[in-house]
Protein backbone atom coordinates (compact mmCIF):
# COMPACT_ATOMS: atom_id res chain seq x y z
CA UNK A 1 0.00 0.00 0.00
CA UNK A 2 1.23 3.52 -0.68
CA UNK A 3 2.56 5.43 1.83
CA UNK A 4 0.15 9.00 2.37
CA UNK A 5 3.51 10.98 3.54
CA UNK A 6 6.54 9.73 2.24
CA UNK A 7 10.37 11.19 2.20
CA UNK A 8 13.16 9.38 0.24
CA UNK A 9 16.46 10.59 0.90
CA UNK A 10 15.69 13.99 1.92
CA UNK A 11 18.05 16.66 2.86
CA UNK A 12 18.31 20.36 3.61
CA UNK A 13 20.49 23.00 4.41
CA UNK A 14 19.23 26.18 5.25
CA UNK A 15 20.63 29.40 3.89
CA UNK A 16 24.26 29.82 4.50
CA UNK A 17 24.30 26.74 6.41
CA UNK A 18 26.94 25.03 7.08
CA UNK A 19 25.54 21.85 8.80
CA UNK A 20 22.51 20.14 7.10
CA UNK A 21 19.39 20.70 9.17
CA UNK A 22 18.63 16.90 7.57
CA UNK A 23 20.35 14.40 6.60
CA UNK A 24 19.49 11.53 4.17
CA UNK A 25 15.80 11.22 5.67
CA UNK A 26 13.57 8.33 5.05
CA UNK A 27 10.43 8.23 6.37
CA UNK A 28 7.10 6.94 5.38
CA UNK A 29 3.81 7.76 6.55
CA UNK A 30 0.81 4.96 6.73
CA UNK A 31 -2.45 6.55 5.34
CA UNK A 32 -4.84 6.70 9.25
CA UNK A 33 -1.74 6.50 11.03
CA UNK A 34 -0.60 7.94 14.38
CA UNK A 35 2.99 9.16 14.48
CA UNK A 36 4.79 10.74 17.20
CA UNK A 37 8.00 12.82 16.00
CA UNK A 38 10.28 13.26 19.25
CA UNK A 39 13.93 14.44 20.00
CA UNK A 40 16.24 17.25 21.40
CA UNK A 41 15.36 20.79 20.68
CA UNK A 42 17.30 21.84 16.99
CA UNK A 43 17.67 18.23 16.28
CA UNK A 44 14.89 19.14 12.89
CA UNK A 45 11.99 18.47 13.94
CA UNK A 46 10.11 21.50 12.67
CA UNK A 47 11.83 21.24 9.50
CA UNK A 48 10.89 17.73 8.92
CA UNK A 49 7.39 18.58 9.78
CA UNK A 50 7.58 21.47 7.23
CA UNK A 51 9.07 19.55 4.32
CA UNK A 52 5.48 17.83 4.46
CA UNK A 53 3.26 20.70 3.02
CA UNK A 54 4.26 22.50 0.21
CA UNK A 55 3.46 26.15 1.41
CA UNK A 56 5.67 25.46 4.69
CA UNK A 57 8.88 23.92 3.44
CA UNK A 58 11.56 26.53 4.12
CA UNK A 59 13.88 28.69 2.10
CA UNK A 60 17.16 26.85 1.62
CA UNK A 61 18.89 23.80 -0.73
CA UNK A 62 17.16 20.87 -0.39
CA UNK A 63 17.68 17.35 -2.05
CA UNK A 64 15.83 14.02 -2.22
CA UNK A 65 12.29 13.27 -2.74
CA UNK A 66 8.70 14.57 -1.00
CA UNK A 67 5.60 12.57 -1.94
CA UNK A 68 2.08 12.91 -1.45
CA UNK A 69 0.01 9.40 -2.61
CA UNK A 70 3.12 8.59 -4.56
CA UNK A 71 3.11 11.91 -6.78
CA UNK A 72 5.65 14.78 -6.10
CA UNK A 73 4.18 17.12 -3.40
CA UNK A 74 6.20 20.02 -4.01
CA UNK A 75 4.60 20.59 -7.28
CA UNK A 76 1.28 20.09 -5.55
CA UNK A 77 -1.08 22.96 -6.55
CA UNK A 78 -2.04 24.72 -3.59
CA UNK A 79 -5.60 24.48 -3.41
CA UNK A 80 -5.03 20.88 -3.61
CA UNK A 81 -2.57 21.13 -0.98
CA UNK A 82 -5.01 22.93 1.46
CA UNK A 83 -7.76 20.79 0.91
CA UNK A 84 -5.21 17.62 1.70
CA UNK A 85 -2.78 18.58 3.92
CA UNK A 86 -3.17 20.82 7.49
CA UNK A 87 -0.68 22.35 9.24
CA UNK A 88 -1.01 23.78 13.02
CA UNK A 89 2.19 25.51 14.45
CA UNK A 90 3.49 25.90 18.02
CA UNK A 91 1.92 29.74 17.90
CA UNK A 92 -1.43 30.07 17.68
CA UNK A 93 -0.98 33.77 17.08
CA UNK A 94 1.35 33.53 14.03
CA UNK A 95 -1.54 31.53 12.22
CA UNK A 96 -5.34 33.45 13.18
CA UNK A 97 -5.56 36.12 10.44
CA UNK A 98 -9.45 37.29 11.28
CA UNK A 99 -11.09 39.30 13.76
CA UNK A 100 -13.62 36.89 15.09
CA UNK A 101 -13.92 32.74 15.77
CA UNK A 102 -16.75 32.04 13.09
CA UNK A 103 -14.93 34.22 10.19
CA UNK A 104 -11.80 32.38 11.23
CA UNK A 105 -13.36 29.29 10.47
CA UNK A 106 -14.55 30.16 7.19
CA UNK A 107 -11.21 31.68 5.55
CA UNK A 108 -9.71 28.90 4.41
CA UNK A 109 -13.37 28.07 2.76
CA UNK A 110 -13.68 31.36 1.48
CA UNK A 111 -10.74 31.48 -0.17
CA UNK A 112 -11.07 27.91 -2.09
CA UNK A 113 -14.14 28.96 -3.61
CA UNK A 114 -16.76 26.96 -1.45
CA UNK A 115 -19.95 28.21 -2.04
CA UNK A 116 -21.82 29.77 0.71
CA UNK A 117 -24.17 27.52 1.84
CA UNK A 118 -21.33 24.45 2.12
CA UNK A 119 -19.37 27.37 3.98
CA UNK A 120 -22.65 27.73 6.83
CA UNK A 121 -22.74 24.04 6.95
CA UNK A 122 -19.29 22.95 7.67
CA UNK A 123 -18.64 25.87 9.95
CA UNK A 124 -21.39 24.89 12.27
CA UNK A 125 -20.75 21.21 12.44
CA UNK A 126 -16.82 21.83 12.56
CA UNK A 127 -18.05 24.20 15.95
CA UNK A 128 -20.25 22.17 17.30
CA UNK A 129 -17.15 18.63 17.04
CA UNK A 130 -14.60 20.78 19.19
CA UNK A 131 -17.16 22.60 21.58
CA UNK A 132 -16.71 26.05 20.62
CA UNK A 133 -20.73 26.71 19.96
CA UNK A 134 -20.22 28.94 23.32
CA UNK A 135 -17.38 31.01 21.97
CA UNK A 136 -18.24 31.42 18.26
CA UNK A 137 -19.19 34.59 17.54
CA UNK A 138 -16.37 36.40 20.23
CA UNK A 139 -13.71 38.30 19.14
CA UNK A 140 -10.45 36.22 18.86
CA UNK A 141 -8.46 38.59 21.40
CA UNK A 142 -10.73 37.55 23.97
CA UNK A 143 -9.89 33.96 23.63
CA UNK A 144 -7.19 32.35 26.22
CA UNK A 145 -4.29 30.91 24.24
CA UNK A 146 -6.30 26.71 24.92
CA UNK A 147 -9.48 28.24 22.70
CA UNK A 148 -6.79 29.86 20.40
CA UNK A 149 -5.00 26.61 19.74
CA UNK A 150 -8.30 24.52 19.44
CA UNK A 151 -9.36 27.09 16.82
CA UNK A 152 -6.69 26.67 14.89
CA UNK A 153 -7.22 22.94 14.89
CA UNK A 154 -10.83 23.69 14.00
CA UNK A 155 -9.73 26.07 11.06
CA UNK A 156 -7.74 23.37 9.39
CA UNK A 157 -9.99 20.88 10.08
CA UNK A 158 -13.05 22.59 8.60
CA UNK A 159 -10.75 21.83 5.08
CA UNK A 160 -10.94 18.68 5.90
CA UNK A 161 -7.86 17.55 4.74
CA UNK A 162 -6.36 13.71 4.56
CA UNK A 163 -3.39 14.44 6.83
CA UNK A 164 -2.87 16.72 9.68
CA UNK A 165 0.77 18.11 10.80
CA UNK A 166 1.08 19.51 14.26
CA UNK A 167 4.05 21.00 15.67
CA UNK A 168 4.36 21.26 19.14
CA UNK A 169 0.81 22.26 19.60
CA UNK A 170 0.57 22.50 23.00
CA UNK A 171 2.87 24.42 24.11
CA UNK A 172 0.92 27.13 25.42
CA UNK A 173 -1.63 25.04 26.84
CA UNK A 174 -2.36 24.02 30.24
CA UNK A 175 -1.93 20.60 31.17
CA UNK A 176 -5.78 19.59 31.45
CA UNK A 177 -6.28 21.60 27.92
CA UNK A 178 -3.36 19.79 26.52
CA UNK A 179 -4.86 16.37 27.44
CA UNK A 180 -8.20 17.14 25.95
CA UNK A 181 -6.60 18.53 22.75
CA UNK A 182 -4.03 14.90 22.03
CA UNK A 183 -7.84 13.33 22.78
CA UNK A 184 -9.37 15.17 19.88
CA UNK A 185 -6.40 13.92 17.93
CA UNK A 186 -7.04 10.74 18.80
CA UNK A 187 -10.96 10.98 17.88
CA UNK A 188 -9.99 12.76 14.62
CA UNK A 189 -7.82 9.55 13.86
CA UNK A 190 -9.77 6.96 14.94
CA UNK A 191 -13.34 8.58 13.94
CA UNK A 192 -12.81 10.28 10.97
CA UNK A 193 -9.89 8.61 9.49
CA UNK A 194 -7.17 11.61 9.35
CA UNK A 195 -3.48 10.84 9.51
CA UNK A 196 -1.83 12.65 12.34
CA UNK A 197 2.02 13.38 12.20
CA UNK A 198 2.64 15.42 15.58
CA UNK A 199 5.81 16.74 17.03
CA UNK A 200 5.86 17.10 20.81
CA UNK A 201 8.11 17.43 23.42
CA UNK A 202 5.04 16.67 26.42
CA UNK A 203 5.14 12.74 25.87
CA UNK A 204 3.30 11.65 28.63
CA UNK A 205 -0.26 12.22 27.40
CA UNK A 206 0.81 12.16 23.85
CA UNK A 207 2.76 8.51 23.48
CA UNK A 208 0.11 6.72 25.03
CA UNK A 209 -2.30 7.89 22.02
CA UNK A 210 0.63 7.35 19.47
CA UNK A 211 0.78 4.52 17.02
CA UNK A 212 4.47 4.83 15.81
CA UNK A 213 7.13 7.04 17.13
CA UNK A 214 10.11 8.76 15.05
CA UNK A 215 13.34 9.87 17.06
CA UNK A 216 15.23 12.67 15.87
CA UNK A 217 18.65 13.84 16.74
CA UNK A 218 21.42 16.37 14.75
CA UNK A 219 18.77 15.96 11.57
CA UNK A 220 18.53 12.43 11.28
CA UNK A 221 16.15 9.96 12.43
CA UNK A 222 18.26 7.51 14.83
CA UNK A 223 15.02 5.30 15.85
CA UNK A 224 11.63 4.68 14.78
CA UNK A 225 9.38 1.84 15.59
CA UNK A 226 6.03 1.12 17.01
CA UNK A 227 5.14 2.84 20.34
CA UNK A 228 4.64 -0.56 22.19
CA UNK A 229 8.02 -1.48 20.49
CA UNK A 230 9.67 1.32 22.71
CA UNK A 231 12.01 -1.18 24.83
CA UNK A 232 13.28 -2.63 21.71
CA UNK A 233 14.16 1.01 20.29
CA UNK A 234 15.44 2.09 23.06
CA UNK A 235 17.52 -1.28 23.35
CA UNK A 236 18.73 -0.56 19.72
CA UNK A 237 19.53 2.94 19.98
CA UNK A 238 21.86 2.30 22.58
CA UNK A 239 23.54 -1.00 20.95
CA UNK A 240 24.36 1.75 17.87
CA UNK A 241 25.00 4.92 19.96
CA UNK A 242 26.57 3.02 22.70
CA UNK A 243 24.56 5.40 25.12
CA UNK A 244 20.96 6.04 26.38
CA UNK A 245 18.66 8.19 24.51
CA UNK A 246 18.93 11.34 25.48
CA UNK A 247 14.94 11.85 25.30
CA UNK A 248 14.49 8.79 27.71
CA UNK A 249 13.88 11.30 30.53
CA UNK A 250 10.58 12.68 28.66
CA UNK A 251 9.03 9.75 28.32
CA UNK A 252 5.71 8.58 30.08
CA UNK A 253 6.47 8.04 33.92
CA UNK A 254 5.07 4.53 33.52
CA UNK A 255 7.40 3.82 30.96
CA UNK A 256 10.31 4.99 32.32
CA UNK A 257 9.29 3.41 36.07
CA UNK A 258 9.32 0.00 33.83
CA UNK A 259 12.22 0.71 32.41
CA UNK A 260 14.54 1.04 35.18
CA UNK A 261 12.59 -1.15 37.55
CA UNK A 262 11.52 -4.21 35.97
CA UNK A 263 12.52 -7.78 37.12
CA UNK A 264 11.78 -9.48 33.85
CA UNK A 265 10.59 -8.62 29.91
CA UNK A 266 6.49 -8.62 30.27
CA UNK A 267 4.15 -8.72 27.01
CA UNK A 268 2.57 -5.64 27.76
CA UNK A 269 4.83 -2.71 28.31
CA UNK A 270 3.11 0.29 30.58
CA UNK A 271 2.77 3.22 28.38
CA UNK A 272 0.08 5.09 30.02
CA UNK A 273 -0.98 6.10 34.00
CA UNK A 274 -3.71 3.25 33.72
CA UNK A 275 -1.17 0.90 32.39
CA UNK A 276 0.91 2.08 34.90
CA UNK A 277 -1.42 1.65 37.81
CA UNK A 278 -2.51 -1.81 36.80
CA UNK A 279 1.35 -3.16 36.52
CA UNK A 280 2.01 -1.59 39.49
CA UNK A 281 -0.74 -3.22 41.60
CA UNK A 282 0.72 -6.68 42.00
CA UNK A 283 4.44 -5.46 43.56
CA UNK A 284 6.01 -5.44 46.69
CA UNK A 285 6.72 -1.34 47.88
CA UNK A 286 7.84 0.58 50.97
CA UNK A 287 6.99 4.15 50.44
CA UNK A 288 9.78 6.37 52.01
CA UNK A 289 8.64 9.05 54.31
CA UNK A 290 10.04 12.69 52.39
CA UNK A 291 10.53 15.71 55.24
CA UNK A 292 10.88 19.28 54.02
CA UNK A 293 12.17 21.74 55.62
CA UNK A 294 12.74 25.47 54.53
CA UNK A 295 14.39 27.92 56.70
CA UNK A 296 12.95 31.08 57.05
CA UNK A 297 14.24 34.21 55.17
CA UNK A 298 13.03 37.75 54.39
CA UNK A 299 10.07 38.08 52.17
CA UNK A 300 11.07 39.71 48.83
CA UNK A 301 7.78 39.59 46.76
CA UNK A 302 4.59 41.10 49.12
CA UNK A 303 1.07 41.65 47.20
CA UNK A 304 -1.75 43.04 49.04
CA UNK A 305 -5.03 43.35 48.10
CA UNK A 306 -4.41 43.58 44.12
CA UNK A 307 -7.51 44.02 42.17
CA UNK A 308 -6.72 44.71 38.34
CA UNK A 309 -8.87 44.48 35.07
CA UNK A 310 -8.21 45.06 31.17
CA UNK A 311 -11.70 46.08 30.68
CA UNK A 312 -14.20 47.66 33.03
CA UNK A 313 -15.85 45.17 34.66
CA UNK A 314 -13.96 42.52 33.86
CA UNK A 315 -11.73 41.83 37.01
CA UNK A 316 -8.58 39.74 35.93
CA UNK A 317 -7.54 39.51 39.47
CA UNK A 318 -9.68 40.67 42.55
CA UNK A 319 -8.42 41.32 46.38
CA UNK A 320 -5.07 39.07 46.04
CA UNK A 321 -2.81 38.57 48.51
CA UNK A 322 0.85 36.43 47.92
CA UNK A 323 4.20 36.35 49.51
CA UNK A 324 7.04 35.17 47.68
CA UNK A 325 10.46 34.24 50.15
CA UNK A 326 13.97 34.92 49.23
CA UNK A 327 15.99 32.02 47.64
CA UNK A 328 12.92 30.34 46.87
CA UNK A 329 11.56 28.62 43.93
CA UNK A 330 7.50 29.19 43.11
CA UNK A 331 6.11 27.43 40.75
CA UNK A 332 2.36 29.39 40.14
CA UNK A 333 0.14 26.82 37.98
CA UNK A 334 -3.17 27.51 36.62
CA UNK A 335 -5.07 27.22 33.45
CA UNK A 336 -4.98 29.20 30.36
CA UNK A 337 -6.61 32.64 31.51
CA UNK A 338 -6.07 32.23 34.56
CA UNK A 339 -4.13 35.36 35.21
CA UNK A 340 -0.96 34.41 36.35
CA UNK A 341 1.31 36.18 33.63
CA UNK A 342 -0.94 39.49 34.45
CA UNK A 343 0.60 38.96 37.95
CA UNK A 344 3.92 38.80 37.04
CA UNK A 345 3.40 42.06 34.49
CA UNK A 346 2.27 43.93 37.72
CA UNK A 347 5.21 42.70 39.76
CA UNK A 348 7.78 43.93 37.51
CA UNK A 349 6.09 47.44 36.79
CA UNK A 350 4.83 46.36 32.94
CA UNK A 351 1.26 47.15 34.51
CA UNK A 352 0.13 48.85 37.66
CA UNK A 353 -2.60 47.52 40.02
CA UNK A 354 -6.50 49.40 40.05
CA UNK A 355 -6.43 49.11 44.03
CA UNK A 356 -3.69 47.16 46.41
CA UNK A 357 0.22 46.93 47.12
CA UNK A 358 3.16 45.04 45.56
CA UNK A 359 6.38 45.69 46.67
CA UNK A 360 9.66 44.28 45.29
CA UNK A 361 12.88 43.94 47.59
CA UNK A 362 15.51 43.32 44.78
CA UNK A 363 16.21 43.61 41.32
CA UNK A 364 13.52 42.10 39.19
CA UNK A 365 13.90 40.43 36.19
CA UNK A 366 11.11 39.35 33.82
CA UNK A 367 11.36 36.90 30.54
CA UNK A 368 8.37 37.26 28.84
CA UNK A 369 6.44 34.01 27.21
CA UNK A 370 7.36 34.80 23.77
CA UNK A 371 11.36 34.76 23.87
CA UNK A 372 10.92 36.40 20.41
CA UNK A 373 10.02 39.73 21.59
CA UNK A 374 12.93 40.36 23.19
CA UNK A 375 15.13 39.84 20.33
CA UNK A 376 17.11 42.57 18.59
CA UNK A 377 20.17 41.66 17.49
CA UNK A 378 21.70 39.65 14.08
CA UNK A 379 23.19 36.26 15.91
CA UNK A 380 22.69 35.16 19.12
CA UNK A 381 26.19 36.38 20.08
CA UNK A 382 25.43 39.71 20.42
CA UNK A 383 21.71 39.12 21.75
CA UNK A 384 24.15 37.63 24.69
CA UNK A 385 27.13 40.66 24.66
CA UNK A 386 24.72 43.24 24.71
CA UNK A 387 23.20 42.37 27.59
CA UNK A 388 26.96 42.15 29.77
CA UNK A 389 28.71 45.06 28.55
CA UNK A 390 29.95 42.88 25.35
CA UNK A 391 32.23 40.88 28.34
CA UNK A 392 33.84 37.91 25.97
CA UNK A 393 33.97 35.33 28.69
CA UNK A 394 30.65 36.05 29.97
CA UNK A 395 29.61 35.42 26.29
CA UNK A 396 31.32 32.55 25.99
CA UNK A 397 30.13 30.74 29.37
CA UNK A 398 26.35 31.79 28.54
CA UNK A 399 26.35 30.36 25.39
CA UNK A 400 28.23 27.22 26.20
CA UNK A 401 25.32 26.85 29.67
CA UNK A 402 22.82 27.44 27.18
CA UNK A 403 24.17 24.58 24.71
CA UNK A 404 24.10 27.23 22.02
CA UNK A 405 27.99 27.72 21.04
CA UNK A 406 27.52 25.95 17.65
CA UNK A 407 25.00 28.50 17.17
CA UNK A 408 26.62 31.37 18.22
CA UNK A 409 26.42 33.05 14.47
CA UNK A 410 22.88 31.91 13.69
CA UNK A 411 19.96 34.18 13.45
CA UNK A 412 17.98 33.83 16.61
CA UNK A 413 15.18 33.51 14.32
CA UNK A 414 16.51 30.67 12.36
CA UNK A 415 16.64 29.32 15.67
CA UNK A 416 14.39 26.54 16.71
CA UNK A 417 11.62 27.42 19.45
CA UNK A 418 13.74 25.28 22.36
CA UNK A 419 16.85 27.11 21.76
CA UNK A 420 15.40 30.54 21.21
CA UNK A 421 13.86 30.14 24.49
CA UNK A 422 17.66 28.98 26.08
CA UNK A 423 19.18 32.18 24.48
CA UNK A 424 16.30 34.11 26.13
CA UNK A 425 17.09 32.81 29.61
CA UNK A 426 21.01 33.84 28.80
CA UNK A 427 20.07 37.25 28.36
CA UNK A 428 17.97 37.84 31.42
CA UNK A 429 20.12 35.64 33.48
CA UNK A 430 23.51 38.27 32.33
CA UNK A 431 21.66 41.40 34.01
CA UNK A 432 22.22 39.33 37.56
CA UNK A 433 18.76 39.71 38.75
CA UNK A 434 17.89 39.15 42.31
CA UNK A 435 14.23 38.53 41.47
CA UNK A 436 13.70 36.28 38.70
CA UNK A 437 10.04 36.39 37.02
CA UNK A 438 10.44 33.35 34.12
CA UNK A 439 6.70 32.90 32.24
CA UNK A 440 6.55 29.24 30.44
CA UNK A 441 10.57 29.12 30.57
CA UNK A 442 10.55 25.45 30.12
CA UNK A 443 8.47 25.45 26.74
CA UNK A 444 9.53 23.60 24.18
CA UNK A 445 13.03 22.21 26.33
CA UNK A 446 13.61 18.72 25.76
CA UNK A 447 13.84 16.46 29.14
CA UNK A 448 17.35 16.17 28.57
CA UNK A 449 18.37 20.12 29.05
CA UNK A 450 15.49 20.31 31.63
CA UNK A 451 17.32 19.00 33.98
CA UNK A 452 20.36 21.23 33.65
CA UNK A 453 17.87 23.77 33.78
CA UNK A 454 16.57 22.95 37.12
CA UNK A 455 20.01 22.80 38.49
CA UNK A 456 20.85 26.20 37.21
CA UNK A 457 17.80 27.14 39.48
CA UNK A 458 19.17 25.35 42.25
CA UNK A 459 22.94 27.12 41.50
CA UNK A 460 20.85 30.31 41.83
CA UNK A 461 18.56 29.57 44.79
CA UNK A 462 21.89 28.77 46.99
CA UNK A 463 22.86 32.28 45.47
CA UNK A 464 20.03 33.66 47.38
CA UNK A 465 18.36 34.87 44.34
CA UNK A 466 14.70 34.56 44.02
CA UNK A 467 12.91 32.74 41.08
CA UNK A 468 9.03 32.53 40.00
CA UNK A 469 8.22 30.35 37.41
CA UNK A 470 5.03 30.54 35.86
CA UNK A 471 4.33 26.94 34.31
CA UNK A 472 2.04 24.65 32.68
CA UNK A 473 5.06 22.06 33.29
CA UNK A 474 3.76 20.51 36.81
CA UNK A 475 6.06 17.56 36.67
CA UNK A 476 9.40 20.22 36.56
CA UNK A 477 7.85 22.24 39.41
CA UNK A 478 7.26 19.11 41.29
CA UNK A 479 11.34 17.81 40.56
CA UNK A 480 12.50 21.39 41.70
CA UNK A 481 9.98 24.04 43.25
CA UNK A 482 10.14 24.97 47.14
CA UNK A 483 6.64 26.00 47.33
CA UNK A 484 3.90 26.06 44.24
CA UNK A 485 0.53 27.69 44.58
CA UNK A 486 -2.66 27.63 42.04
CA UNK A 487 -4.15 30.29 40.55
CA UNK A 488 -8.19 30.51 40.04
CA UNK A 489 -11.05 32.99 39.73
CA UNK A 490 -9.20 36.04 40.07
CA UNK A 491 -6.76 34.47 42.96
CA UNK A 492 -4.41 32.04 44.71
CA UNK A 493 -6.73 29.64 46.19
CA UNK A 494 -4.14 26.91 47.21
CA UNK A 495 -0.30 27.31 48.17
CA UNK A 496 2.25 25.17 50.12
CA UNK A 497 5.56 23.30 50.15
CA UNK A 498 5.47 21.70 46.85
CA UNK A 499 5.11 17.74 47.69
CA UNK A 500 2.28 18.96 50.38
CA UNK A 501 0.60 20.74 47.35
CA UNK A 502 0.72 18.50 44.54
CA UNK A 503 0.10 15.29 47.55
CA UNK A 504 -3.53 17.36 48.15
CA UNK A 505 -4.28 17.60 44.26
CA UNK A 506 -6.39 15.52 42.36
CA UNK A 507 -6.48 16.95 38.39
CA UNK A 508 -3.41 18.85 39.29
CA UNK A 509 -1.19 16.84 39.57
CA UNK A 510 2.06 14.92 38.38
CA UNK A 511 1.74 12.07 36.53
CA UNK A 512 3.81 9.68 39.32
CA UNK A 513 1.05 10.95 42.17
CA UNK A 514 -1.80 9.68 39.42
CA UNK A 515 -0.47 6.28 38.48
CA UNK A 516 0.46 5.73 42.45
CA UNK A 517 -3.24 7.10 43.91
CA UNK A 518 -4.38 4.86 46.57
CA UNK A 519 -1.03 1.93 46.09
CA UNK A 520 1.82 4.33 47.58
CA UNK A 521 2.15 7.44 49.09
CA UNK A 522 4.18 10.52 48.74
CA UNK A 523 5.35 9.42 45.39
CA UNK A 524 5.67 12.90 43.10
CA UNK A 525 8.55 12.06 40.56
CA UNK A 526 9.62 8.63 38.77
CA UNK A 527 12.41 8.02 40.99
CA UNK A 528 10.21 8.32 44.10
CA UNK A 529 8.22 5.06 42.70
CA UNK A 530 11.53 3.69 41.89
CA UNK A 531 12.68 4.05 45.33
CA UNK A 532 9.49 2.57 46.61
CA UNK A 533 9.96 -0.74 44.37
CA UNK A 534 13.81 -0.94 45.36
CA UNK A 535 12.81 -0.84 49.07
CA UNK A 536 10.29 -3.32 48.22
CA UNK A 537 12.71 -5.99 46.41
CA UNK A 538 14.94 -5.65 50.26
Amino acid sequence: MTPIIELKQVSFYYPEGVTPALTQIDLAVPAGGFVLVCGPSGSGKSTLLKHMKSSQIPFGKGTGELLFKGKDLETMELGESARSIGFVGQNPDNQIVTDTVWHELAFGLENLGVPVEEIRKRTAETAQYFGMTEWFRQPVEALSGGQKQMLNLASVMVMQPEVLILDEPTAQMDPIGARRFFHTLKGLQQEIGTTIILSEQRLEEVMPLAQDLVYMENGQIVAQGPVQESLKILADYEKIKNKPLAMETSFPVALRVYIKSREKEEETVPVSVGQGRQWLSGKRVVTSEHKETYEETETVITVQGVDFSYEKGKKVLEHLDWQVKKGSIYGLLGGNGAGKTTLMKLICGILKPRRGKIKTNGTVRYLVQNPLSIFTEITAEDELAVCCGRDPKAVEEMLEKMELTEFREQNPLDLSGGQQQRLALGKVLLTKPEILLLDEPTKGMDGGFKVKFGAMLGELKKQGITTVLVSHDMEFCAEYATYCGLMFDREIISFGPTREFFAENVYYTTAAARMTRGILKDCLVAEDIMAALEKGRA
